[in-house]
């Protein structure tokens, strides 16, 4: 019987591997830290506007610059990742992410916080585009799929980092500060560490350097591999396509003419298009914001707690898809991601909606129905709603929140009060509203509502994550790192992470005001596209284990609608 037995490869490989997953790692930290530092920055004096809608458009436009910066960059990171090669592409995003992380901890305003937020961008656009890139064209073909989704375990650590990270500093004085800044350290770690990496051997041939090309094949790969055989394939199809290219016609021209890399590129397009219409940005830059609209605590404190749970189940789910992506193959491993998010996003979807419809309601003796402030309200959603202003067109909020006595069937002599902040910054009834000491202390919350569907949310939110990192997460980048042939294939990826970011800054800058506009409608709006991905993934995807980088355009080479067979 023969055994499958993988040859052991070179230490080196696997640090290259490493440090290249750092980069993935910081594309997580930067991402993710923003979700619990947010709530630390709100909590600032003076540092957004009073009024809560021109407050959340700063907010949207801190969260989203990053990825508006990222989307531009992604498309720099392709031309300096061909002109000048994956490592120094590599080194310069390094750069930019600790600039970055300067800007950001050091920030006196929300101004100066935003332009840190935008170099922040720019280095991940340029990573993103450029690491995996770099990953695919350095593995072997059989832990291809293992290392590139290693990157994806890397994005997740980072977040599940920062929110750790959010969490320790969460009741430190300008704690968001540590929160944004301490991004730096990796940042030097990728810079430092990446000068002792050798260039990716397909850029180096497709330059006419073949002998250092052979040089850095013989330290990425076992003793058992035919190096020679692995280089000549390299240059042969570097070889065709110098002679396509003397024509004098461009690479996009080329792909115009090209039927089986222009399905490549729009699979490509298709995969990170509804990776991010799936919603999981939302749920990363915002998940502190909707636990705390699903009611499970009032504390920033306990959120940002709980954030990191969730953030720790996000990076070992991770290895779900780490492990089965060389095995079950990127295909299969897709469409099953995507099923388990349509269920989860649906089950957050009515998780949230009976929180709303079984709204516990104020006692009629404390509703006034002629009162312009917090006493006209008659239920806890309707008087901790955060977007109720005071009559008359002004733009003064109304500070309300839900007073009660917890009973044995539900909130017991409750009240709409209105809250003020305290010397810590949390928000507190106004003196002799409601009594939070003594006997017969009574609970206020100012952000949520008491509600016994708080749970549903919560596995709705840990069963989304591991669905989508099980598949969703790391495919789109191992396939689009693939899928493309040499000559394009800066340009492939390049384009793709651009739509992905393109996508990305859409659904984080407009979530709050779909929030605002058609409530927990919101999930069942990515619950929908995700349905839409399953049907037009089954038809057109296809598997790409097994195959070499150089067999792709044979793979692509069969009718659209037909690529999801075989």
């Amino acid at each position: 019987m023969k055994l499958n037995v993988r040859p052991k490869y070179p230490p080196l490989l696997y640090l290259t591997s490493f440090l290249s997953a750092v980069g993935g790692f910081l594309f997580g930290y930067d991402t993710g830290v923003i979700a619990g530092a947010l709530p630390l920055v709100e909590k600032v004096d003076n540092f957004f506007p009073e009024d809560k809608r021109a407050a959340d458009s700063w907010e949207a436009a801190i969260t989203s610059a990053t990825v508006g910066a990222a989307f531009v960059f992604s498309f720099v990171g392709g031309f300096v990742t061909d002109r000048f090669g994956r490592k120094p592409a590599i080194i310069a995003a390094s750069l930019v992410f600790t600039a970055g992380a300067i800007i950001m901890g050091a920030s006196p305003n929300k101004e100066v916080l935003l332009i840190g937020r935008v170099v922040l961008g720019m280095g991940i656009g340029m990573a993103s585009m450029c690491v995996p890139v770099y990953m695919a064209e350095t593995s072997p073909e059989d832990i291809r799929g293992f290392l590139g989704a290693s990157f994806q375990v890397m994005i997740t650590f980072g977040q599940v980092t920062s929110a750790l990270v959010d969490a320790l500093f969460a009741k430190v004085s300008d704690g968001w500060k540590y929160d944004f800044g301490l991004a730096g350290v990796p940042a030097v770690i990728l810079l430092v560490g990446f000068i002792f990496c050798p260039e990716s051997p397909r850029w180096l041939v497709q330059k006419g350097r073949e002998d250092e090309a052979r040089t850095v094949l013989k330290q990425l790969r076992s003793a058992s591999c035919n190096v020679e055989e692995e280089l000549q394939d390299i240059v042969k199809i570097c070889k065709e396509d110098e002679k396509i290219s003397n024509t004098g016609q461009n690479s996009f021209k080329r792909m115009a003419g090209n039927a089986s890399v222009r399905k490549a590129l729009l699979i490509g397009i298709m995969l990170q298009f509804f990776q991010q219409l799936a919603g999981i940005n939302t749920v990363i830059y915002y998940s502190a914001r909707i636990l705390q609209m699903s009611g499970i605590s009032n504390s920033v404190s306990t959120i940002l707690w709980i954030s990191c749970g969730v953030n720790a189940i996000n990076f070992f789910a991770s290895f779900i898809g780490l492990y089965l992506v060389d095995r079950v193959g990127r295909r299969l491993l897709t469409l099953v991601s995507y099923c388990g998010i349509v269920v989860s996003l649906l089950l957050l979807a009515v998780g949230f909606t009976l929180s709303d419809t079984s709204s516990p309601a104020v006692t009629p003796s404390a509703v006034n129905n002629t009162s312009t402030g917090c006493a006209q309200f008659d239920t806890c959603y309707a008087c901790t709603y955060e977007y109720d202003y005071m009559p008359g067109g002004g733009k003064e909020p109304l500070n309300c929140g839900f007073c009660y006595s917890p009973g044995s069937s539900g909130p017991e002599d409750s009240s709409c009060v209105a809250w003020q902040m305290n010397e810590e910054n949390e928000m507190v009834p106004e003196q002799g509203s409601c009594s939070t000491n003594g006997e017969n202390a009574k609970t206020f919350v100012a952000q949520y509502c008491p509600t016994k569907y708080s749970p549903m949310v919560l596995v709705g939110l840990c069963l989304y994550l591991i669905s989508f990192q099980s598949g969703l997460g790391p495919v789109p980048w191992i396939m689009n790192a693939e899928i493309y042939p040499l000559w394009f294939r800066s340009q492939g990826v390049s384009i793709s992470t651009g739509f992905n970011w393109a996508l990305n800054l859409i659904v984080s800058f407009t979530f709050l005001y779909l929030i605002q506009g058609i409530g927990f409608g919101t999930w069942y709006l990515y619950a929908g596209c995700s349905a839409v991905a399953i049907v037009f993934f089954t038809f057109t995807l296809p598997e790409t284990k097994g195959k070499s980088l150089e067999e792709m355009e044979e793979l692509f080479s069969r009718p659209l609608w037909k690529l999801g067979r075989g």
